[in-house]
């Protein structure tokens, strides 16, 4: 799946409406809204909450791109709407309806004919909260959850006063899992028998709920006066959460489709990461583990190691860092880790060393922890059974995440989040799981029926709204100064396909294309020219004369020949005269002659040789000079390279390199850039091309020792060391030094059906899965110890936090945008 159209919920509205989608040029819209705080968290108050629409009808690469989201309401400050949403919704709703009912005229120019033109809202994104505006399902309290529904297990804690979801994914486990049986690791005494919730379909949901007699006093919001004309429906919080009718309803086809509200993973991951981060941290007023979650944990759970002792105080968990802990993974965040240009922004700025925490982390850098510092960041520092279960969450969002996905790997992602949950819930105490570490076991579902994510999550809206609030010139009219200049925007955008094509505009810049376009050219009188020298990308930095030595000469001008496509049919005629002098070689003899004397028999060849020989044949049988040019920087296929002593100093890694081995069973090959040369060929056509010289690992396992290699065409690679430190409370399970390798994806490139598009520069990291997603089984390292030993009691944060689980969310509408300052900027 790549797009919204190989899911589903696509294919399943085709089948139900066969005229809609006889038309190809009929349109698929989504439709996204957030508030977000027009002065940030320092000014005044004034909210605004704009309402984007955004059409699917377009090739992954174009699709949620700022040129084709479409400002249709903005809903005026400074008081967020709530209830009253619907209320503002109601012109939008009928023009919906009209485009579904009676369509548009529009005028098809590659046919030159007119036609009508007619639309469906597919979907909804938006934040959890902004969830329970738009489906009128309230997202608050015990039956929060829109999927499990009245089927919840949620409970309230006793002394914590929140609603809890602990032990409440056991049930989604198959039905011999051996969890389910388990009566000391989850609730004490509890087994597991019931079977998951089944998902409700829109038709269910509105004749057995909605239109039916089942809730009689439900109103819409714009029949009872909005925030302040709604009274509670019969069964509220009890056996249901509905509080209002949602205006979608009025939608004919609104009940007919498979997902109409999308869970929003941008948020969801991040405040399962600040649970995360804030509980191991022990950060006080953030932390999930204080007095009253002790006093909850002997209520529910067998864990009487974690029970506070009589004089208050509260052994220390596995699932927390000790001081040392905190203070070997902060230093090594500060000088350790990096990334390469463009992968994300500067973690150093949220390292706050006084008080041992992170702050000011906006949701792209909590997306790359997550999804790949938790492995490497923990590994050292906490117990094997907090580590595999950290991992586990890792590990399922950034599959989840994937550009694209098979279906096959979602159903297993669909069997190990339960799991992974359950090992959670294992380390973890009650007062953990909130709403938010429950929404990610609906996350699979939500997969197959809407897609990839990056066409449903909030980033890219996220972004079109902080380009919105830079619109906000006036102040004492900031709804009329956004939308003056956006419509502005819209018809200079418009206007610009009729300019003649000689004019620049903004949307015709060209993208720089310098590392994709050939870095040298030749006369096209030589014909056709191998493409080993005529690399792509462009070259940086100060260059600086170099002379190989003898051994350097031998290997890179025997490398360029052996590698060369078009110089097979002379390597065959070599291996057919080895073979008939010395007929009892083997392979890798055979292998060794070559690499020693085939340079110097292909130049005795060409010279001897009567046909015609092209002419750059004639140039390269001769070798490149052995003066070559050195350079520190090179720009290429969306990659960044810079040699080691260029970049050890700079706060970016971009000297890792990686080549993919030919077998798939073999191991890649990673290495660090040492220096990069341009070399020349002496003779009638001028040939260039330009070498990589690296210094490679040893890939053999257990081993990591260094040898030097040369390599093939390089993709770009990350080596982050593992945080180590002997006062750590973990016992080493490493003595030497490793690092982690992260592949890292080319900028502007996005794999199509085994082809290459471009993309922005600013989208979220996210990986390329091609290999299939395995079930994972965590319960191996489970570590019945809870408590750390040999460490003094502390006292735990007593003060009493309740609030509403809504809160438990981060959202724009109270929090600075995440692309507030270039140098946050993805």
């Amino acid at each position: 799946m790549q797009h919204p159209s190989d899911a589903l919920a696509w294919k399943n509205f085709n089948m139900v409406f066969p005229q809609f989608a006889a038309e190809p040029r009929n349109v698929y819209l989504c439709l996204c809204t957030d508030g977000f705080s027009l002065y940030g968290q320092s000014g005044m108050q004034y909210s605004l909450s704009p309402v984007i629409l955004s059409p699917y009808n377009l090739p992954p690469e174009m699709c949620m791109k700022k040129e084709f989201m479409f400002l249709t309401l903005l809903i005026p400050g400074p008081e967020h709407p709530k209830k009253s949403f619907d209320v503002y919704l109601q012109s939008l709703i009928k023009e919906l309806k009209d485009l579904w009912d009676i369509g548009v005229p529009a005028y098809d120019v590659s046919v030159k004919q007119n036609f009508t033109l007619r639309a469906v809202l597919l979907w909804t994104i938006s934040d959890f909260p902004a969830y329970g505006m738009l489906s009128g399902w309230s997202t608050h309290g015990r039956l929060a959850c829109p999927f499990c529904m009245e089927e919840t297990e949620a409970f309230q804690l006793r002394h914590g006063r929140k609603t809890c979801w602990f032990d409440c994914h056991r049930r989604f486990l198959p039905r011999n899992h051996p969890f389910r049986q388990n009566r000391t690791l989850f609730t004490k005494g509890k087994i597991v028998t019931e079977e998951c919730p089944v998902m409700q379909t829109g038709e269910q949901i509105y004749s057995e709920r909605i239109n039916s007699g089942y809730l009689d006093d439900l109103e819409a919001s714009v029949h009872c006066g909005g925030n302040f004309g709604h009274k509670k429906c019969k069964g509220f919080g009890d056996w249901h959460n509905w509080y209002k009718r949602s205006i979608f309803w009025d939608l004919p086809y609104w009940s007919s489709l498979t997902l109409r509200h999308n869970l929003d993973v941008m948020h969801i991951e991040k405040n399962f990461f600040d649970n995360i981060i804030n509980t191991v941290l022990n950060v006080p007023g953030r932390s999930k583990d204080n007095i009253n979650s002790r006093k909850d944990l002997k209520d529910i759970c067998k864990r009487k190691e974690l029970e506070l002792t009589r004089d208050g105080h509260a052994p220390v968990p596995i699932f927390r860092l000790t001081k040392p802990g905190k203070t070997v993974l902060f230093k090594w965040l500060k000088e350790e880790v990096k990334f390469p240009d463009g992968y994300a922004s500067k973690l150093v700025r949220c390292v706050d060393t006084d008080s041992l925490k992170l702050m000011g982390m906006k949701s792209h850098d909590c997306h790359v922890f997550m999804q790949r510092l938790i492995p490497i960041a923990f590994a050292e520092l906490l117990k094997p059974s907090v580590h595999g279960a950290l991992c586990g969450i890792n590990t399922f969002f950034r599959d989840i995440c994937a550009r694209s996905l098979r279906r096959s790997n979602v159903e297993v992602l669909k069997g190990n989040i339960p799991e992974i949950l359950c090992a959670l819930e294992k380390v973890f105490s009650p007062s953990f799981f909130d709403v938010i570490e429950h929404l990610p076991i609906h996350l699979p579902d939500e997969a197959i029926y809407g897609g990839p994510v990056q066409f449903r999550w909030m980033y890219p809206f996220e972004r079109f709204f902080f380009h919105l609030k830079k619109k906000a010139k006036n102040k004492a009219a900031v709804e009329g100064s956004i939308v003056k200049q956006y419509l502005l925007e819209e018809i200079s955008y418009f206007s610009s396909f009729y300019f003649e094509s000689h004019i620049q505009t903004k949307t015709r810049r060209a993208i720089n294309e310098d590392d994709r376009s050939y870095l040298y050219h030749y006369d096209s009188c030589f014909g056709l020219i191998p493409e080993s020298f005529q690399p792509t990308g462009c070259l940086g930095g100060k260059s600086e004369e170099y002379w190989l030595t003898v051994q350097e000469y031998n290997h890179i001008a025997t490398y360029i020949l052996l590698n060369c496509e078009e110089l097979k049919p002379y390597e065959r005629l070599l291996d057919e005269d080895v073979l008939a002098t010395y007929p009892n070689l083997c392979g890798e003899e055979l292998e060794g002659l070559k690499e020693q004397h085939y340079a110097s028999w292909l130049r005795d060849y060409i010279q001897s040789c009567s046909d015609r020989i092209p002419a750059w044949i004639r140039d390269i049988s001769h070798g490149p000079g052995r003066k070559v040019i050195c350079w520190p920087i090179m720009f290429t296929r969306g990659y960044t390279f810079h040699t080691y002593d260029h970049g050890k100093h700079k706060s970016t890694f971009n000297y890792g390199v990686c080549i993919k081995s030919g077998s798939s069973e073999d191991p890649d090959f990673f290495g660090v850039l040492r220096q990069i040369f341009q070399l020349q060929y002496p003779g009638l056509v001028g040939l260039k091309t330009i070498i990589f010289r690296c210094d490679w690992f040893d890939t053999t396992s257990g081993r990591g020792s260094w040898k030097n290699r040369w390599g093939d065409q390089a993709d770009q690679v990350c080596f982050i060391p593992y945080p180590k430190h002997s006062a750590t409370s973990v016992k080493r399970r490493r003595e030497d030094q490793w690092s982690a390798v992260l592949k890292i994806n080319p900028r502007r490139l996005i794999i199509v059906d085994s082809s290459s598009t471009t993309q922005d520069l600013d989208e979220p990291m996210q990986e390329q899965l091609e290999d299939p997603v395995l079930p994972i089984r965590l319960d191996d390292d489970y570590d019945e110890t809870l408590a750390l030993p040999d460490i003094d009691d502390e006292l735990l944060d007593d003060s009493l936090h309740v609030q509403d689980d809504i809160d438990e969310f981060v959202s724009d509408h109270d929090t600075t945008p995440d692309d507030e300052s270039d140098e946050d900027s993805i």
